[in-house]
This record gives structure tokens, C-alpha cells and sequence, in this order.
């Protein structure tokens, strides 16, 4: 849905006012009588120190690019934290999407930017490097993080540093149509047998994309690795030799695409049963075939692990340039965002929540979560790989795409393929464009 730019001041009516200090009520104490006594005599009680009301204040100003639909979940955060901080202000903007970056760059450099910005988990790097966006290693507290969904944190990390939390999330996962596919496959056999038995005339049981975007998690899922920690390939092993097999085997269960629109047409025809395809057409496939008969499945398991897909996140990003005072109170509202009580809120607007969807956490927070695919995609989502924020990410996506398209097109061997992406993206890595 198109919207007009949203700029608007978000206050509480008036500061709360410094409520004069009372003291405490003591009881009065008395002496312990000894067995014969028949009097006491009374002591004065002493009076507790006088302890001073802490006021949290200061303005916090917001960038975000959420759309009609969800801002209203945003502004009901906004209005609750405000009746336990009653002196904090809000500067709330609304930037489109496309404009987002450029506009926190060039505001954060001039020292005009905002203290909080709602953006791409992936900006995270370069804006860390360029001194825009605080370490919040410090700021989030363990258990904090370890409520969220760990590959969802894995976006924000880099070089040694927290250079974002995410706040909602979205990634690739496994979509059936109920009506063709009652069950879900335990496992990647049974996905390929029951995709088998559902094929019929115009009906196909998968049509499963083998591109590096919509399968290369499953190499991370199978226990293998994209690249090392410093970003060098890693990929050329037996687990990558693995990962390739199984991407081989999407053909038992029915014919395969390559980044193409084509599996998600057939798809809301009502034509195919399986799919791989992004959180974020959920919505577009539901009204296609009628939400009664998507579903969401977790990850088949294969191989000693499990298959899986990126996860990528809408994340919450500090300036580092923040003074003191909107520092403090800019962190303690963004704590208040990923709160579960915050985060079940953002699921209720259609928004997937980072916190972790596993039924334990859920349980745990007490976060409940009404809509089924929102649910189901959370849970699967748990499951699910980081999607690589490193700066050289582009490097291996075109690469290990050319290597795949070399083995399913051309009939070049897998270790062949992976060997020559190996080669050129160490090529790249030492030869960097400018």
C-alpha cells in the first residue's frame, strides 16, 4: 500500500512532575520482653533515608519505512512505554524504503541523523564501518538476545561487534498446499515419496528452486559451511559435495527452477504442493489457494542435519553519534521493543517477530501468537541459517550460482564446479573492485 510520508511528534501531554519524597512507613519496634518482665519501654523509631525519584527523560527520535498496515503497532509501543517514561519524547519519521540508507548516511555524518533507525539488517556493515552505528555489545544483555532467533542476531554481528538487533524478521521456508499434501514430511525422503504420490495430471507434488538464494542454507543445515569467520571459502569439502547431491535429488520429486517466478504461479494455481519461497508472499500465496490450505513446515531432516533457509532481518540500528542523555533512553526503548510483550504486539500487525519461534521460548516469554502462519513461519524460521551480512556475500552468491547452473545445465562435475567457484572468489577476495 502507497503512503504519503509520515512525519509526526510524539509527546507526552505534560513532564511528570517530582513527587515530594515520602518516608517509608516503619513499624514501631519494641524490646524483647525476658520471661519476667511485666513492662517495656518504648524506642523512637528511626526514620529511613530519604531516596530520590529517577527520572528518565530526553527525546528519541525514530526512522522507519513500515508501512500503513504496521505503524500502528509501532505508535501502541511508543504510547506504553511513555506511561513508565512519561518524560521521554518521540520524533517519529517515516523515510521510503529506497531512500533509507542514503538519508541516515548522509544525516548520521552531518550529526542531524536520528538516534534509532528501523532498516535493513545488511546495512549493518558498511555503516559500522563508517562510524554511524553504535557496538550494542554492551547495551543488549545476553538474556535479551538469547530470547530472539539466533540466526536473526547472526545478522547483526560483525567484526567482533553488535552492529544491530533485529526487530522483525523474514526468510525462505518450506510452503504445501494442505488440499494436495495433507501431512508434512518428517523428512526428505518422505518429501520426495509423498510429492511422488501427489503428482497427477496438471498437478505436480514440488516444484523446488535450487538457486544459491532459495537452497544454499541447506549446506549450513547438512553441518557444512559457506566461508570462515574471516570470509574465506569453505565450501569445498564433503559437506559441500553433500549439499550439491541433495539439491541433485529436488528432480525425484518434481521439476526444479532456477530463481525463477515460475514455482510461485504454479503454486497459486493450486497445481503444485511444495514450495520454497519467502515469509514475505505468505500472504500472496494464502489468498491464491485459501489460507485453509497453506501451511508452512519445518525443516525436513537429511543427512545427519536437516535441510534449511536464510534468515534475514529488519533490524534496530543506534547512532553512534547519540549524546548521553537520548543514548541511554534511545537503548532503553529499544530493549523495550524486543521485550516479548512488544514482540507478540508486532505479530498481531503481520509482522514476524524475532523472538525465537521454538514452542519452548514461546512458552517461556508467554507469547502467544494467534495467526497460524505467522506462527508456523516463526517456528520454522528457528530453524532456520543466517543470511551472510559480510561485505563479500555478493562475491560468493554469483559465483556459487555460476558453479550450480556449470552442474545441473552443462553436467560439470560438483567438484569440479565448486573447486572453479573456490578459485574465482579467492581471486576476488585478493583483487577486491574498487
Amino acid at each position: 500500500m502507497n503512503r504519503n510520508p509520515l512525519s509526526l511528534r510524539i509527546a507526552s501531554l505534560a513532564i511528570l512532575a517530582l513527587r515530594s519524597c515520602q518516608t517509608a512507613a516503619v513499624t514501631e519496634a519494641r524490646t524483647p520482653l525476658p520471661p519476667t518482665a511485666t513492662a517495656y519501654t518504648e524506642r523512637t523509631p528511626t526514620p529511613l533515608p530519604t531516596v530520590t525519584p529517577v527520572v528518565v527523560s530526553g527525546t528519541v527520535s525514530i526512522w522507519h519505512s513500515w508501512e500503513d498496515p504496521y505503524v500502528p503497532a509501532l505508535l501502541r509501543r511508543i504510547h506504553e512505554f511513555n506511561q513508565g517514561y512519561p518524560s521521554v519524547y518521540f520524533d517519529v519519521t517515516y523515510i521510503p524504503a529506497v531512500d533509507m540508507r542514503a538519508a541516515y548516511e548522509q544525516a548520521a555524518l552531518e550529526g542531524r541523523g536520528p538516534t534509532l533507525m528501523i532498516g535493513e539488517g545488511g546495512w549493518g556493515p558498511a555503516l559500522y564501518d563508517l562510524g554511524l552505528v553504535a557496538d550494542l555489545s554492551s547495551g543488549v544483555p545476553p538474556e535479551v538476545l538469547n530470547t530472539l532467533n539466533p540466526a536473526a542476531v547472526g545478522t547483526g554481528r560483525y567484526k567482533g561487534a553488535l552492529v544491530s538487533v533485529p526487530v522483525d524478521i523474514g526468510g525462505i521456508v518450506l510452503y504445501r498446499n494442505q488440499s494436495i499434501i495433507p501431512i508434512p514430511p518428517p523428512t526428505f525422503d518422505e518429501l520426495i515419496s509423498l510429492s511422488r504420490q501427489a503428482t497427477r495430471g496438471q498437478i505436480v507434488g514440488a516444484i523446488l528452486d535450487r538457486s544459491f538464494f532459495f537452497s544454499g542454507a541447506h549446506l549450513i543445515g547438512l553441518g557444512g559451511s559457506l566461508m570462515s569467520p574471516e570470509g574465506e571459502p569453505a565450501f569445498l569439502n564433503l559437506k559441500g559435495l553433500e549439499w550439491v547431491s541433495l539439491l541433485q535429488a529436488y528432480a525425484e520429486a518434481g521439476p526444479t527452477e532456477f530463481f525463477s517466478d515460475n514455482d510461485a504461479n504454479v503454486f497459486k494455481e493450486g497445481h503444485a504442493g511444495f514450495i520454497l519461497e519467502g515469509t514475505w508472499n505468505r500472504q500472496a500465496l494464502a489468498e491464491a489457494i485459501g489460507v485453509e490450505n497453506l501451511a508452512i513446515d519445518p525443516w525436513p531432516i537429511h543427512a545427519g542435519g536437516s535441510l534449511s533457509g536464510f534468515v534475514k532481518a529488519e533490524a534496530i540500528y543506534l547512532d553512534s553519534r547519540a549524546l548521553d542523555e537520548p543514548y541511554e533512553v534511545s537503548l532503553k526503548f529499544l530493549l523495550y521493543l524486543l521485550s516479548p510483550e512488544s514482540q507478540g504486539a508486532l505479530a498481531e500487525v503481520g509482522l514476524i517477530p524475532s523472538i525465537n519461534g521454538s514452542p519452548v521460548n514461546l512458552a517461556a516469554n508467554r507469547v502467544q501468537v494467534k495467526d497460524v502462519l505467522t506462527n508456523q513461519a516463526m517456528r520454522a524460521l528457528a530453524d532456520g541459517t543466517t543470511y551472510p551480512v559480510l561485505p563479500v556475500m555478493s562475491v560468493y552468491t554469483n559465483q556459487m550460482d555460476i558453479a550450480l547452473i556449470s552442474i545441473f545445465n552443462d553436467g560439470v562435475p560438483a567438484e569440479e564446479a565448486l573447486k572453479r567457484a573456490e578459485e574465482a572468489i579467492r581471486a576476488a577476495l585478493d583483487n577486491p573492485a574498487p
